[in-house]
């Protein structure tokens, strides 16, 4: 019964057990990475990916990968962009770095952006920010200096800032202030020229130490422009756009307190999104002018833009918000009210993620979709110009959910296979540029290309996934279980190169990230909850993303067994009979002997069973044990033929003492006195003392 309890379980019903083979994904690289990002590397019109991984020591190497005819090959070796060993004099260690891919005359450049701390000159600033291109070159990879080096700013991104086709490098530096609350920020524009950047500089009193975001072409004049929020100084939303004198930036005062902000278009103008105190409203905002006055307005709660895509042909602003529920909007514009579309539903599969170990993705689709067009991603939708509008409400077109993955991009020879990035927790690195810091480590993740088509399907049976456990019972309904202190085990079938999260605890916290080896089959350890409560129970998850990005899920009621099984015992003899009758009551869960000998329970534990006694006390034992090897034991006493030691004994007694007392009362002799005679005169005589 022990083993039979032990068993593998196997949950029977419309569950899923093994996770759908992925025919043509694969996982190029098992690695620790920092950033990856989709780019035509090498100018033949298909998209490589790019990889930065933690080496030996302290080492960073960039490598890429490339389509060919016969697959997904590496482009020559792993080229060291950090150094693995300490240089005197330079803090190469957690040195901030990040991959940015630009445009050049519609072809793609990526630009390493690197910044080791060098002592400073007691009259210098801290030296140094490096850029430079990494080029493919005869089969090889190489970094081909794209800039003099400059003192250490604190964000770079690219952005076409005159509408020419060609991105500059926009960089930023907070000042200390001068005194006043002017707060500037120094500038720092990177224009491409004949194979190098030329640098421009200047200062605006803009609010030191806020990150700017691309704000998009808000003024209708050619080229992009940048927003800032102000937090320091004086608190509004700032527009920076190039000025009337060539390379000089120069700062637009919205004059709103904002939360966030989007270039949008407004019917053949552009405009601009503002969220601000709950509201969210659209504003013409030509260069050079004031913020005009809203032009449509909609309440919204805490939020945050996704971006501008066009669904059935119009226009549309997703929003996310966050406060009441995880749940996006997709805006007509300009009018916004009311919603085009609504609130758009998470798909089943990312609403069974919605509480961990990992989140599904949300987020832009970087470099767009099929069609080249900005597509957004959102709990197991894909928002983009292709997603066909067939009923209310809308939800957009079936994709994978990726929980725990991020997509780098669509990649290859006809841009058909999606590149995915797994094991990365955070936020997605955004390829244009952003904020320079310590890049964070992703360990273990993994690299890996999938057919686009793939991406397209949801998951089966709603994301559920019900593996086979072994070192469990099943104690209750579905997916309720009792382990012992060891914790136990499930078995993992799923495409090679899967990703398995394990909850710990909380389940919102990956315990551990383990891998599907080529066979497709693994055995994850599931250890106990820390819990240190008598036989706690919890709540057991674990997480499974494809190299595809289709992502499933398995929990448990857990119960762990770490104390004897309940154990209740009765015995009774049937008059006449020589046996006695055992009966009692254990868990369903546990094996019951009576003196050695096994006994049937039925579904509740109850059991009954029936054994020779003599007529006199005999000591039986019973004995309950579960899988685990937690023991119960209790001794109870039996009499055969008849067990005089239930019957009423004190009303016996008193009724014996009663018919004995009755009896002694009509057996004993009683004296009568003598009659007195009528002529008997005596009298009583009192003796007195001698």
């Amino acid at each position: 019964m022990l083993a039979a309890a032990l068993a593998i379980l196997v949950t029977v019903g419309p569950t899923l057990v093994a996770i759908p083979d992925e025919p043509g994904a694969e996982v190029l690289l098992e690695a620790a990475v920092y950033q990856s990002v989709a780019a035509d590397l090498d100018g033949d019109a298909g998209r490589e990916i790019i990889v930065l991984t933690h080496g030996d020591g302290s080492a960073i190497a960039a490598s890429a990968w490339g389509e060919t005819d016969d697959g997904w090959d590496r482009i020559g070796e792993p080229l060291e962009v950090v150094p693995g060993a300490s240089i005197p004099g330079v803090a190469w260690l957690g040195t901030p770095l990040r991959l940015i891919v630009r445009s050049v005359g519609g072809q793609d450049r990526v630009t390493l952006v690197r910044q080791p701390l060098y002592p400073a000159d007691d009259d210098g600033p801290v030296c140094c920010l490096f850029l430079d291109d990494l080029v493919v070159d005869a089969g090889a990879l190489r970094l081909v200096p794209a800039a003099p080096r400059r003192s250490a700013v604190d964000m770079i991104r690219a952005i076409d800032l005159d509408g020419d086709g060609t991105d500059e490098l926009l960089a930023t530096t907070s000042v200390l202030p001068l005194g006043d609350i002017s707060y500037p920020t120094d500038v720092r524009i990177h224009r491409w020229s004949d194979d190098r950047f030329t640098v421009s500089e200047s200062q605006l009193a803009i609010g030191s130490g806020d990150t700017p975001f691309l704000l998009g072409d808000s003024d209708g004049r050619p080229g992009d422009e940048m927003g800032l929020l102000a937090t320091a100084g004086r608190p509004t939303l700032y527009r920076l756009s190039l000025g009337a004198e060539a390379d000089v930036l120069v700062a637009e005062d919205a004059g709103i307190v904002a939360d966030g902000a989007i270039a949008v278009p407004i019917d053949a103008a552009r405009g601009i999104a503002i969220l601000a105190r709950g509201t969210l409203a659209v504003h013409p905002w030509p260069g050079g002018e004031p913020l005009g006055p809203p032009v449509s307005e909609a309440p919204m709660g805490e939020a945050a833009f996704l971006g501008t895509v066009a669904l059935d042909g119009t226009d549309s602003l997703v929003v996310r918000q966050t406060v009441g529920g995880d749940r996006i909007h997709a805006f007509g514009l300009p009018d916004l009210a009311p919603p085009r579309f609504g609130a758009i539903t998470r798909s089943p599969a990312a609403a069974a993620f919605g509480s961990g170990p990992v989140l599904p993705y949300v987020g832009p689709l970087p470099g767009g979709g099929l069609d080249g067009r900005p597509a957004v991603v959102y709990g197991g939708r894909l928002l983009s110009s292709a997603a066909p509008v067939q009923n209310e409400p809308f939800s957009g077109v079936r994709f994978a959910t990726m929980a725990g993955s991020q997509p780098i991009g669509l990649v290859g020879a006809d841009g058909a296979q999606l590149a995915l990035l797994h094991g990365a927790p955070g936020p997605a690195v955004d390829p244009r540029g952003g904020r320079l810091e310590a890049p964070t480590l992703n360990v273990p993740s993994a690299v890996s290309v999938a057919p686009f088509d793939l991406a397209l399907t949801s998951e089966l049976e709603d994301a559920t996934l019900e593996p086979p456990v072994g070192g469990a019972i099943s104690i209750g309904p579905r997916r309720s279980i009792a382990i012992g202190p060891g914790g136990f085990t499930a078995t993992v079938a799923a495409p090679p190169g899967s990703r398995v999260y394990v909850g710990s605890e909380d389940p919102s916290v990956v315990e551990t990230i383990v891998a599907v080896p080529e066979s497709g089959i693994v055995e994850v350890p599931m250890l106990p909850s820390g819990v240190t409560t008598p036989s706690p129970r919890y709540r057991a998850s674990l997480g499974v993303t494809t190299p595809a990005g289709h992502s499933y899920l398995a929990t448990w009621d857990v119960r762990v067994l770490d104390g004897p099984p309940p154990l209740e015992v009765s015995i009774a003899t049937p008059i006449g009979s020589g046996e006695v009758e055992v009966s009692g009551r254990s868990a369903p869960y546990a094996s019951v002997s009576v003196d050695g000998r096994a006994v049937e329970t039925d579904a509740d534990g109850r059991f009954v069973i029936r054994r020779s006694a003599p007529p006199w006390p005999t000591e039986i034992s019973v004995v309950a044990a579960d899988p685990f090897g937690n023991v119960a034991e209790r001794s109870v006493t039996g009499v055969g033929w008849f067990d005089y030691r239930g019957l009423p004994w004190i009303p016996i007694v008193a009724v014996l003492v009663s018919v004995a007392g009755l009896l002694l009362y009509v057996r004993v002799p009683r004296t009568r006195p003598v009659p007195r005679r009528a002529d008997d005169d005596s009298a009583f005589e009192e003796l007195e003392p001698d």
